[in-house]
This record gives structure tokens, sequence and C-alpha cells, in this order.
């Protein structure tokens, strides 16, 4: 495990500080999320999982939460079938203290904080990147639990059409295009998703809400285009689009809902100044408009509301190798969230957010140090400072111990401050200490193994108290956990487990709360995937396990605690011809992850993907 000097490591740096460019997807051992620059997976000073493009085709995954679900540690929650609100936990930290990135740019809702990932459709996916721990420090508010950055479709090599459909259960639909490549300098890709299901009858017998299934339609675009310069300067725009129609049950109304549209465009300007310093110039514009109708009994529809946020972002990164063993990443960021809501307005309607980040990395013959400080200034809130400090030890070749301590923090969304009828102005944002010990190791080049212990400190946490109807900040929150992860290849099977034990616990002043356990956390999670290919043949599986959570904070709605299997298989029949099949939840268990609303029953999906020739 022998660290390369910072100064060896600036090409990597320079290739991937475009984050999109081809090289980093095709170098399947190299990421950048975790320290903003380039770095291999087993010399990151933080827990890192990449769900890469073959991973999501081998997946057979209709969606990025189901995607996610074979990270280590996350737990996600879904109010519904395909399409409705879901949740993520991360470590035990919720959906807004996890920071999602979509090439680079933000995509959290300036109004709920959370970001909207049951619409991205994994097919406008090349990869995805999840580092575990607080990273403020890189990236300011919100990466209090960790950084999920996903990225959109690029071209490789020669151009290359797909085109792909499918069918299953629930009345399940789905139609692809892409068109993707290389010619000369120039980097382009064009794709296109239509997908759409009947849904299934979600709710339970102890909810309230109507019986019905619950339909999804999406419509998803996703193009790409890069050039790159003989200088080696590189320029590039991103484009992700999607829009379409989720219904869902509610207790206010009758047969309601949404109609959703959600676009973000990104920039960017690569330029290596000189041997030892590259600069990256980015822009990024993001709009996301939610509907809510009901159709009435004469048949006629009602439009309820609509909220519509827009945020537009800039950065300015610049990588330099100022001595041999040191890379040192300083940098500028600047966000603008605004909001439209009707029929009622937020008192509040935008704000800004600017920051100043440094961090330097430091290479020793036997161990690296990382060290961050950023100061961020949010119009409403502020000055707020955040650092972390990472220390990695080689303690043989085959074993690695790794140390660090990070804080960070998360600002009250406008929603959590403004919204009508549960103004609370008087909010704090949270603060975050956290503290890690990992140690790695390797049995052979293709075993791999690691053991975290961890602990997140948190005060003045944002809860919503359902008597009050409002968010108000609880005093103290302490998550503790340990999580371990292994893969190998065994006969053949390409192997990947995790199990995580958590003890999130609410440590407020309030009687009903105090020691409970934080909503909807679950103590314990096991993952376990398995994969295997017999020629044109391929099988695997997927087992999901998850321990008991409460869905409320006093916890009294207690959800039982359930373990799932999927299988999957395909055939290629041709170089040009594949043939996929998934069997979801193979034992047809019920469960919940939130109170009221029936996990996936058991479904048979069916596509076939071709590639011509051209």
């Amino acid at each position: 495990m022998t660290k390369p000097s910072a100064l060896a490591l600036l090409p990597l740096a320079i290739m991937a500080a475009n984050v999109h460019a081809d090289d980093v997807y095709e170098m399947d051992n190299v990421v950048v999320t975790a320290s903003r620059t380039a770095q291999t997976i087993d010399e990151t000073l933080a827990p890192v999982t990449v769900i890469s493009r073959k991973d999501i085709e081998q997946s057979q995954a209709s969606s990025v939460p189901e995607l996610l679900k074979r990270v280590p540690g996350m737990q996600v929650s879904t109010s519904g079938g395909a399409g409705s609100t879901t949740s993520i936990y991360l470590r035990g930290t919720k959906t807004a203290q996890t920071l999602v990135l979509l090439d680079g740019h933000r995509i959290d809702s300036a109004t709920s904080g959370s970001a909207s990932l049951q619409i991205i459709d994994p097919d406008m996916i090349e990869r995805i990147e999840v580092v575990r721990g607080p990273r403020s420090s890189l990236y300011g508010a919100d990466a209090v639990g960790g950084v999920i950055q996903i990225f959109t479709r690029k071209g490789h090599s020669d151009p290359r059409l797909t085109l792909k459909i499918g069918a299953g259960s629930h009345g399940t639909n789905q139609y692809g295009l892409n068109y993707g490549g290389k010619v000369g300098g120039t980097n382009f890709n064009i794709g296109g998703k239509f997908f759409e299901t009947e849904g299934y009858d979600n709710t339970s017998s102890k909810s309230n809400y109507s019986g019905d299934d619950d339909a999804y339609r999406n419509k998803s675009f996703t193009a790409s285009v890069s050039h790159t310069f003989d200088n080696n300067v590189e320029a590039g725009v991103n484009i992700l689009h999607s829009e379409g129609k989720n219904e869902y049950d509610s207790s206010y109304y009758m047969r309601p809902y949404d109609e959703f549209r959600f676009s973000t465009i990104n920039a960017f300007l690569n330029i290596p100044v000189n041997d030892n310093w590259t600069t990256r110039l980015t822009t990024g514009y993001s709009n996301e408009m939610g509907e809510n109708f009901q159709r009435l009994l004469d048949g006629t529809h009602k439009k309820n509301g609509s909220i519509k946020s827009m945020r537009n972002t800039a950065s300015w990164l610049n990588d330099i190798a100022w001595a041999d063993n040191q890379l040192l990443t300083a940098g500028i960021d600047y966000s603008n969230d605004r909001v439209d809501t009707k029929p009622n307005s937020y008192e509040v309607d935008s704000r800004y957010n600017k920051a100043v980040f440094v961090q330097n990395q430091s290479s020793f013959e036997n161990s690296n140090l990382q060290v961050g400080l950023r100061r961020d200034k949010n119009e409403a809130f502020g000055y707020k400072t955040t650092g972390n400090i990472s220390w990695g030890v080689n303690l043989t070749d085959n074993y690695r111990l790794i140390t660090s301590y990070g804080t960070a923090f998360r600002a009250p969304t406008m929603m959590d401050l403004y919204y009508p009828g549960s103004e609370s102005p008087d909010l704090k944002p949270e603060k975050s200490k956290n503290a890690e010990v990992e140690l790695r190791g390797n049995l052979s080049q293709v075993s791999h193994w690691s053991v975290a212990v961890f602990q997140n400190d948190m005060d003045d946490m944002l809860l919503w108290d359902g008597v009050l109807r409002r968010v108000n900040n609880i005093e103290k929150a302490r998550i503790r956990g340990i999580e371990a992860t292994f893969s190998t290849q065994m006969a053949a099977w390409d192997i990947t487990a995790s199990a995580t034990y958590l003890d999130p616990k609410n440590l407020s002043d309030n009687e009903k709360t105090k020691d409970k356990v934080l909503q909807r956390r679950a103590r314990q999670l096991l993952s376990l995937d398995a994969d295997r290919a017999f020629g044109r043949f391929s099988f695997g599986g997927t087992v999901r396990a998850q321990g008991k959570s409460y869905d409320d904070a006093e916890n009294e709605d207690r959800l039982s605690g359930f373990v799932t299997v999927d299988l999957r298989t395909a055939y290629r029949f041709s170089s040009e011809l594949k043939g996929e099949l998934k069997l979801a939840n193979l034992m047809d268990k019920e469960y919940q992850t939130a109170l009221g609303y029936q996990g996936e029953p058991r479904g048979v999906f069916v596509s076939m993907t071709w590639t011509p020739e051209i």
C-alpha cells in the first residue's frame, strides 16, 4: 500500500479535475469525490463505495435508491411505490444530512433540503461515488453523513448506439436509447428513457389512505459534450432533464397526484496551467418543479398548489503540487437558492452561500496526511468554519490503519424556517463532530476487507415535532456505529458483503424522547451481492436484511425488521443482443420502511438490449 507522491498523482488530478472525463470512468480504481482530487480507492482516507456502469447494468436496478441499497451503512425508506418520496439514511444521518451532487452540482432541494433521487433513471448514469463520513471541510453544508456524487453518461471510444425495451409486473414498461462515443478530441453522449408502471396498492391496513394502485411515469433525457484542445485545455457541457407524474395515497385529498420536472445544466473549463498546477472553473443551474393535483368525483382535476426551487452555482478549483509529496487544493464556491411556492409564499424566498476552502495532502514513506479547512458565509446564518484531519498508516503491505476527525454543519432549509403555518424562523444550524478509526486489509489481489468504528455527535439537530407541527432543534443526538465490508472472487463468483450496527440515540432533555432511537433508523443492516458468468449466461442475487426501527420520535410506532431476496439473470444471444430477467422480492416478503406503506411485492421484469454495429 505504498502511497505515491502528490507530484506523481498530479497527472491523475489533471484528468480528474474535470470529474466528467472518460479517463476517470475507465480507471475503476480512481475516485474524485473523497478529496476533490484523483485518488485510488485503496489510498483514500475515507470509506468510499463506487457503483460503476457495469454494476448498474448487472444489478438491473430500476431506480437510484435501489442502487444505493448496496452501499454499506445505507438505509432506504420509501413512502409508496416507484417514484414516491424516498428518504436515505447514511450511517444513521437523515436525507438532508447527506450532500448529493450531480456532475459536481448540488441537487438537494432548496425547500426540503433533500434530493429527489427517485426520479433520476439509472440508465442516465455512468457512475456513482459514495463517501461515508463528514466532508463539510470540502463541500460545506449538508455533508454531515457523507457525499453522494452521481455522474451522468459520457462517450467512450468508438460511437455506439444502444436500444433497450422492457416490461414486467404491475404494468411496468420501459423504452430507452443511448448514443455516445469519442471522435478525435470530442466526447459526446445523448440518451433518452421512458419508464411507466401502474404500480401496486402500497398502503397497509393500518392507514387511513385509499387503497388503489399508484401509477408512476418518468421521461428522462441526458446529453453531454466535451472537447480537449491541442493545449490540453478541456471544456464541456452536461444536461439532464426528467419529468413525469406520480400518483400517491393521502388522507387529505381524494386520488391525488404530483407532476414533476427536474432539469440541470453544468458547464466546465479545465486548464492545465503548467506541470504542477491545474485550475478548473464550473458553473451550474438546476430547476425543480412540483405541482399537486387531485381527481374529483366528476372527473375534473383540481390544482392544489405548486413549489419551485432554483439554484445557481459556480466554483473555482485549483490543484497545486507545491513540493514533492505535497498536493494543495484550494478554491471558492458560490450558490444562490430561490423558491417560488403557491398559493402561499415563504416569508424569505432566496439566499446565497459563499465559501473558501483549502486542503493539503502530504505523502510520506509509510503514511499520508490530509488536512482541510473551509469557511462558509450563509446569508441567513452568517459564518461557519469546518475542518477535517485524516491520517493513514501502512502497518504492513496488506494492512492499513486510518484515523480521522471532522466537523460539519447543516443550515435549516427555507421550508424548515418559513413553511406557511409551520414557521420556525429562530432555528439554529445543526453542528456535528465525527471521529473514526478504520482498519483495511487485503487477503489477496481480489479479496479486500475493512472495519470502521465511528461516533457522530450532533448539537442542535433539526427534528420534526408532530405535536407543534414544525421543525425544532433538539439539544443533542449521538450516532455510534461499527461497519464491516468484504469483497472477493470465489469459485468464479464476485461477492460483496457489508454489515453495519448503529446506535442512533436522541439525547435531548425531553422526557418523551430522551435516549430513544432516532426516527426510522434501524440498528442492524446487512447486504450481500453475488454474481457469476457462465459463458453467455450470467446469474446473480442480492440479500438485504434490516433490523427493526421506529417511525416516530417517541418510539411508539414500531417497524419490524425484514429480509428480502432478489434474483437476476442475463443471456447474451450475440455480441449485439442481450436479454435480462429480474425477480424482485423472491419470497414476497411483506415489510414497511415507513409506517402505513408496504414495500415492493414480488415482481418479474424482463428486458432486451440491442447494441448494433454502426
